[in-house]
């Protein structure tokens, strides 16, 4: 019973709520709750008709302190207090309440028989929190810590108004290349999107790429020429090296630009190798690198510019050029049919530029 006074002033009272007698001097007497007695005793009391919440209600509640490994808060007029089982998933939220603070506490069940009102305040944050996410804006972030990796991918914790919630990312949704070493996100928090949410597993779907992709164009207007940048090698090829870095930016580093030492053995740098190097240039959404500041042919190179080069390969579309390491050249396939030529990959030959279109760092030739 909410009831713990049976004595004011020097008055003794004797009252009975249920049916059962409440007598200090062991004195009794049955009163209707409608009496002037029973009336008095409210008066006293200074509460109002005792009443009963309802399940899914949600009050604000004050801490009187722990019984019976339970959290107990009173609401005035409440028939009894409102009792909160100390688990872990309710004794996070009250690890700096004191005795006399309010919360709000949604109430989980009523037991009419023994008669006590059990409530929680994890499953209200919760609920909150889930319908905070529901409701974010397009594009807008979210915190999570990564718990674990499985093959799969991370279950993760989502973070939002002090409440965790269970989320998964993918491995392919983990960051905007494929992670070098998959355990090196775990234990580490930074912001996600939120993809879908499973209703089966009561799990969110996040995904890192997607939010690191919204940094991208930001992140390429604050690139700066003439600075040492450092990344990590994300894979390479024949013909360069994939580097990863500022968080979001992928850049490649052809083979002509890369440190002497490492240019001819390429598939020998290992993927989460980390690299010095500095922007060369950035055409649309590709940035080219450079481990080497020097000019190339691409700096200088200008219409009607006579240049020797070598047949790389014959495509349908045209003849491709090498006209130096890093630099190539197309003779399109209408003007090799307007000067009736045709090469083979491999063949020296004298070409002239017609266009050079830097935007895309494409160069139309052809013959000299």
């Amino acid at each position: 019973m909410n009831m713990n006074n049976d004595k004011i002033g020097n008055e003794e009272l004797t009252y009975v709520f249920d049916d059962i007698n409440y007598s200090k001097t062991g004195k009794s007497g049955i009163r209707n709750k409608h009496s002037k007695d029973y009336q008095e005793m409210l008066k006293k009391y200074n509460i109002g008709n005792i009443s009963v919440p309802e399940v899914g209600q949600v009050v604000s509640a004050t801490y009187i302190g722990m019984s019976n490994d339970q959290y107990i808060f009173n609401v005035p007029g409440y028939k009894d207090d409102i009792r909160i089982d100390n688990r872990v998933s309710e004794s996070k939220y009250f690890k700096i309440l004191s005795i006399g603070d309010s919360i709000d506490v949604i109430i989980t069940d009523i037991n009419q028989g023994a008669f006590m009102i059990k409530g929680s305040v994890a499953s209200l944050y919760e609920s909150r929190a889930h319908a905070n996410l529901k409701s974010l804006d397009e594009g807008e972030p979210v915190t999570v810590k990564v718990k674990s990796v499985n093959p799969a991918g991370y279950d993760v914790d989502i973070i939002r108004g002090g409440v965790t919630l269970p989320g998964f990312m993918p491995n392919t949704l983990a960051g905007i290349n494929k992670l070098y070493d998959i355990n090196s996100i775990v234990g580490e928090t930074f912001q996600v999107m939120i993809e879908s949410y499973a209703q089966s597993e009561g799990t969110y779907i996040v995904s890192r790429r997607k939010y690191l992709q919204t940094l991208i164009p930001n992140a390429v207007r604050e690139l700066e020429y003439g600075t040492l940048y450092e990344g990590h090698v994300t894979g390479t090829t024949p013909f360069g090296v994939f580097v990863e870095f500022n968080e979001c930016l992928t850049g490649m580093i052809h083979k002509a630009n890369i440190n002497p030492e490492w240019s001819d053995r390429l598939s020998s740098i290992p993927a989460g190798c980390l690299i010095d190097f500095y922007i060369k240039e950035v055409i649309r959404d590709k940035i080219i690198l450079t481990q080497v500041l020097r000019e190339t042919l691409w700096d200088s190179i200008k219409n009607g510019q006579v240049i020797e080069g070598v047949v790389k390969d014959v495509k349908a579309f045209g003849t491709l050029v090498n006209l130096d390491d890093e630099t190539v050249g197309l003779i399109h396939t209408s003007e090799m049919e307007r000067l009736g030529k045709r090469f083979t990959a491999g063949q020296e030959i004298k070409v002239k530029v017609l266009s050079v279109d830097r935007s895309s760092r494409k160069i139309f030739l052809t013959v000299a």
